[in-house]
């Protein structure tokens, strides 16, 4: 560690020095403090910061020094336009790893604010910053308007703002690939509830969880990482300029920790990533992918999913209303056998129960009287059929309360008790983790952490969680529900909902939060596309998934009704190549339908390895690539949503998809190589998919 209250005009600090003999060291992060000016330079590869100390804190200069583009050209945007106060002088540290920090701290008012500004050595043309907050005055004090970042002046250079990782909006399936002038010009808008239509709320913020800032082939890739606290990547139209990176809190206002603080309280806002990338948005992607890989968001290893039936599409309980009368009429033994039976014949692996296997909605106490006791129906299933057993496990919010201990119920303000339950409750959490503990012992392997919603306030005292419950702590009590399942019950399966709206489409939350954590769920919510998915792909709603898998390796989980399919099973295809773990349900009435589908389960099963284990690469909305490096294969889906037959031209390099060089042996699709580029064509029909396979040959004559 040097600080930089040195007698020397300029400080210059270089990290990392070593380079292979042989060859030229590459360029290192560096660090540069002049104590005349009071201004600090930071540079990792060619990405360059300036902070200006000496009137107030200022960090401007954002640019690319060899491209010559620059990002941040106007002061840093303050609450009210005041720059913080500086105290002493920046602190200048040398990291183990070879990088560079520089914490500049200031105050304003009662409150003292550091910026924490890191060059990675390992992350080349990459600089961190980081916020930390903490109230010095004698009185709480409220920080819930503070906000703060890079100013860019609103001119529009031609340069875009794409949204990582929904570039297609998963409610609307709109475009959020936008121009300077769109963000200034159009609304911004989130969902707060999973009925989106009206529960919309408008926003002056636009937010993201990385967004590709990209101009021809240069991109600034900006990224938030808060993994213990809900936060967004914001850009802000201000009067003259677009505000960006830095920190601040959104939606409902999260997070909610950082809106006041006690006498002494500090609040550290989540890290932004500031990356140059060459390319575009889709390089941007890779690159985003890259990164929440490397903090754990991957598929597991030997990840193998069984295929789901699910009984709910062809079991009329759901449609007519679940009632205790209905579960008596149609949820019976035989009814599931007569499923079973259906989906052994479609080639799937496992039957999903979805709300009526037990007592009532949520219990997760299985109903013995209906259906024989779950220890010998799945030891039926398995014996018959080979398959697991999975089930529908909703959370309090989405519960039956009557059958949770009473303590367990949310209280409002006056004491009185209501009528749903409180997930952080430990009488609910107690009871929770018993009856799915004694399910997973009698044979479930998979449970779904359904009706997640933030219910709202809570003011039990005896719960242990703030008065009233947080956000956040709503979201940790769900965490602690899968690790503690995860504890008892190492190797379930556990499906995790919107924690803050699900079930429905909106996803509030970051896609990545809560995962990677020990114990925590294991697989992410297909945003709802479960009930009408034909039309979610037409209206470009479930495009989104396309997106989704280029930004995350996270396994997504959804059913889909295969009765809304066409007859060269475009739907089931469509889902097969972007959601990990299959699942369907709902036997179509036209047997043309139900072969095709029959068909392309048995192509998909010869060919599973590739979806649930491939790396997901895009080269189109309608190409999709699964990548097996360890065997050097790859499978490609190639879709066809018009109205006539397409010969598909598909363009790439090895490299581009994960592939080795060589030679290629191409099945489904006529190849041409020349130079390392390989160019296929496939012929395809109206509203179909192709199934294309490639691997490298040592030899082709």
């Amino acid at each position: 560690m040097r600080h930089a209250t040195i007698a020397a005009v300029v400080l210059m600090a270089v990290c990392g020095m070593g380079w292979t003999a042989g060859t030229l060291p590459a360029a290192k992060p560096t660090v540069s403090y002049d104590e005349s000016s009071g201004q600090v330079k930071i540079t990792n590869g060619r990405l360059e910061l300036i902070v200006d100390t000496a009137k107030g804190i200022n960090p401007h200069g954002l640019r690319d020094i060899k491209g010559g583009r620059v990002y941040a050209d106007a002061d840093y945007g303050w609450p009210d336009g005041k720059k913080p106060v500086p105290i002493g002088d920046p602190l200048i540290e040398t990291q183990p790893d070879g990088g560079c920090r520089v914490t500049v701290a200031g105050i304003a008012g009662d409150l003292r604010i550091e910026l924490v500004y890191g060059a990675p050595a390992d992350e080349p043309n990459t600089i961190t910053e980081t916020v930390r907050l903490q109230n010095v005055g004698q009185a709480t004090l409220d920080t819930s308007q503070f906000a703060c970042g890079f100013s860019r002046k609103a001119g529009d250079d031609g340069s875009r703002f794409c949204n990582i990782p929904y570039r297609i909006h998963n409610e609307t399936g709109e475009s959020c690939d936008y121009t300077i002038g769109d963000l200034i010009s159009k609304q911004s808008w989130y969902s707060i509830t999973r009925s989106p239509m009206f529960d919309r709320q408008n926003s002056a913020i636009w937010g993201a969880e990385g967004w590709a800032w990209y101009r021809g082939n240069n991109t600034l890739l900006i990224t938030k990482y808060n993994p213990d606290a809900m936060e967004w990547s914001l850009i802000a139209p201000m009067q003259s300029v677009l505000r960006f990176g830095g920190a601040g809190r959104w939606k409902l206002g999260d997070p909610q920790a950082a809106a006041s603080l006690a006498l002494g309280g500090v609040f550290t806002f989540g890290t932004t990533r500031y990356q140059i990338v060459d390319g575009g948005w889709k390089e941007a992607y890779a690159a985003f992918r890259q990164f929440t890989e490397s903090k754990g968001h991957r598929v597991p290893a030997n990840y193998n999913p069984p295929v789901h039936w699910n009984e709910l599409y062809d079991n009329q309980l759901w449609w007519v209303g679940d009632s205790l009368e209905n579960r008596t009429k149609y949820y019976e033994r035989a009814d599931m056998e007569a499923e079973a039976a259906v989906a052994k014949d479609l080639g799937c692996e496992c039957l999903y129960l979805d709300p009526g296997w037990d007592t009532t909605f949520g219990s997760n106490i299985w109903s013995n009287e209906r259906l024989g006791p779950e220890a010998e129906f799945a030891k039926w299933l398995k014996d018959t059929y080979g398959f697991a057993l999975a089930l529908h496990t909703p959370l309090a919010p989405w519960t039956d309360a009557a059958e949770y201990p009473v303590e367990a119920r949310r209280m409002d303000r006056a004491g009185h008790r209501l009528g749903d339950l409180c997930v952080a409750s430990p009488a609910y959490m107690d009871t929770k983790i018993a009856r799915l503990t004694e399910l997973y012992r009698n044979g479930a392997y998979f449970f779904m952490y359904d009706g997640s919603w933030f219910p709202g306030e809570c003011w039990d005292p005896t719960h242990g969680h703030s008065l009233p419950i947080t956000h956040q702590e709503h979201i940790d009590a769900i965490l602690r529900l899968a690790q503690k399942l995860h504890q008892a019950c190492p190797t379930a399966v556990i499906e995790q909902h919107d924690p803050m709206t699900g079930p429905g489409t909106p996803r509030y939350v970051p896609t990545y939060f809560m995962h990677g954590k020990p114990g925590a769920f294991d697989e992410l919510w297909g945003y709802e596309y479960m009930i009408d998915p034909m039309d979610d792909i037409t209206s470009r709603r479930a495009i989104s998934l396309y997106y989704v898998n280029l930004a995350y390796s996270i396994p997504i989980y959804l059913h889909i009704d295969l009765r809304k399919d066409n007859a060269n099973a475009l739907m089931l295809w469509w889902y097969m190549s972007t959601c990990r773990h299959l699942g369907v349900g709902g036997k179509s009435s036209d047997p043309a339908i139900w072969s095709a589908q029959k068909a392309a389960m048995r192509t998909y099963l010869a060919h599973k390895r590739f979806y649930t284990q491939g790396v997901f690469y895009g080269l189109d909305e309608t190409v999709h690539v699964h990548t097996l490096a360890d065997v050097n294969e790859a499978v490609i889906d190639v879709f066809n949503f018009t109205d006539k037959t397409e010969f598909k031209k598909i363009k790439f390099r090895r490299a581009d998809v994960g592939l080795n060089a060589g030679k290629v042996g191409v099945q489904g699709a006529v190849v041409r190589q020349d130079k390392g580029t390989i160019y296929l064509t496939v012929p395809i029909s109206a509203k179909a998919h192709e199934l294309v396979k490639i691997s490298l040959v040592a030899h082709v004559k």
